[in-house]
Order: C-alpha cells, then sequence, then structure tokens
C-alpha cells in the first residue's frame, strides 16, 4: 500500500514544487516541539533538479515547504488516502505555495 501520492508537479520561480498527501504517525514533531495528529497531510516542496553524469538529483533547501493536515485517522489506510487526496483543491495549493519559499540558494 502507497503511504504517498504525487497530487500534482509544476514549475514557478524557476523551481520545480511538487505537492503530494502522506500518511504521517504523529507525535511530537521535533522542529517545532509540538504535538502533530495521526493522519494524511498535504505538502507543498519546491526544489530543483539536474542530471549529472547519469543520475538525476534533487535539491531542497530546509524549510522551505509547507504541510497542512487534510484528514486525521485512526489508522492508514488505501481509502482514506483517496479520501483525503480528493480533499485537496487548486485553491488549497495556491494558498500553501504563497506560504513557501523560492530562494534559489543553493
Amino acid at each position: 500500500m502507497s503511504e504517498k501520492e504525487i497530487v500534482k508537479n509544476f514549475e514557478k520561480n524557476n523551481m520545480q514544487v511538487e505537492v503530494k498527501v502522506s500518511y504521517s504517525l504523529g507525535g511530537i514533531n521535533w522542529a517545532t516541539g509540538k504535538q502533530e495528529a495521526r493522519g494524511y497531510y498535504l505538502h507543498v516542496q519546491p526544489y530543483t533538479s539536474e542530471q549529472r553524469e547519469g543520475y538525476s538529483m534533487r535539491t531542497v533547501t530546509g524549510f522551505s515547504g509547507v504541510k497542512m493536515l487534510l484528514l486525521e485517522v485512526g489508522r492508514k489506510s488505501k481509502n482514506k488516502l483517496h479520501e483525503a487526496v480528493s480533499m485537496v483543491t487548486d485553491e488549497m495549493i495556491e494558498e500553501m505555495v504563497s506560504y513557501c519559499k523560492f530562494d534559489k540558494q543553493l
């Protein structure tokens, strides 16, 4: 069973943006020190990619992306993943992209 589903990929400010829904066990977030719910989250992450000598490399700047809880669940299931994906709207994605950092200081 897949734990994530890519919803959309697009380009903005000379960077690629990946939008995905994934499952998280929840618990304490080490970066913020706050408790997070178990469930399905929407992630929006800008990145750059390049091809070098037969392999591809993806570069991500720390703390440049954002995430949002879509659906709190007791356990992981394929049906709940599809339900969470169906909740994602273009307006939601646009709002989250506005909070991303697109600094190309890589």
